[in-house]
């Protein structure tokens, strides 16, 4: 991690993180359980935090970084995360939400573990780092535990082809423009998990394969279960 930052893995500050993101995912949850009418309410304002976080951090980029095209875009499995975690939240879409699930759900958990901070913990870009993957967690969370949404059975695959193929046109892009958008040129500075992958091009591939085991396992409490939402009870209860 940065030397700039203050911020200590697995400390009392990462470990209160950690506690409060499925507290807050449970709390919620829970209020939309005993009053069904709030669940509107619920999904409107995650998004709109979701929103409010993505787009400073979008203008922290190219303000305060320096950023300049084609460096900066929200090309990064985690920007394309929010984008469909929003998307699930106000249009309660099954595709997105699947996407959003596999994707989102397993990277911003690993990026909250694992954080790659880039100031002090109380910083404005730290504040909203966690704001961002932890408020990805909570929504996608809500939205599973509230019965809103849930992964059909085998919808992996789907995710798992999709990724694969969102991977080749970034790795495409990444080629043409000299980028290294989900580290498929090089890996990040800081520790990760792909520095126990071995050196390029092997740790893609290994990381591919950890992507498929993690989305089987993702899958597995839904292997038996169809895919419901519970709008009409939502609906009837306000």
């Amino acid at each position: 991690m940065p030397a700039a930052t203050d911020f200590h893995l697995f400390g009392p500050a990462h470990l209160a993180i950690l506690i409060v993101v499925p507290v807050c995912a449970g709390g919620l949850t829970w209020i939309t359980h005993r009053k069904p009418a709030t669940d509107t309410w619920t999904r409107v304002t995650l998004a709109a935090l979701l929103s409010l976080s993505g787009l400073w951090w979008y203008w922290y980029r190219f303000s305060v970084l320096r950023m300049h095209l084609p460096q900066g875009l929200p090309f990064e499995l985690c920007d394309v995360s929010l984008l469909l975690t929003i998307y699930s939240l106000l249009r309660l879409q099954q595709w997105s939400f699947e996407l959003a699930y596999y994707w989102g759900l397993g990277g911003a958990t690993m990026a909250v573990l694992t954080p790659d901070l880039l100031a002090p913990l109380l910083s404005t870009s730290s504040i909203s780092f966690f704001i961002r993957h932890g408020g990805v967690i909570i929504a996608l969370l809500y939205l599973l535990w509230s019965n809103c949404l849930r992964p059909r059975p085998r919808s992996w695959r789907f995710a798992f082809l999709t990724l694969n193929l969102y991977a080749a046109a970034i790795a495409a892009y990444d080629f043409l423009f000299g980028t290294n958008y989900l580290y498929l040129r090089n890996k990040p500075a800081s520790a990760s998990l792909l520095n126990a992958m071995g050196t390029w091009p092997l740790y893609i591939f290994i990381a591919d394969v950890f992507a498929l085991v993690l989305f089987l396992l993702m899958a597995v409490p839904f292997s038996n279960s169809s895919a419901r939402t519970s709008v009409s009870r939502i609906s009837s209860s306000s």
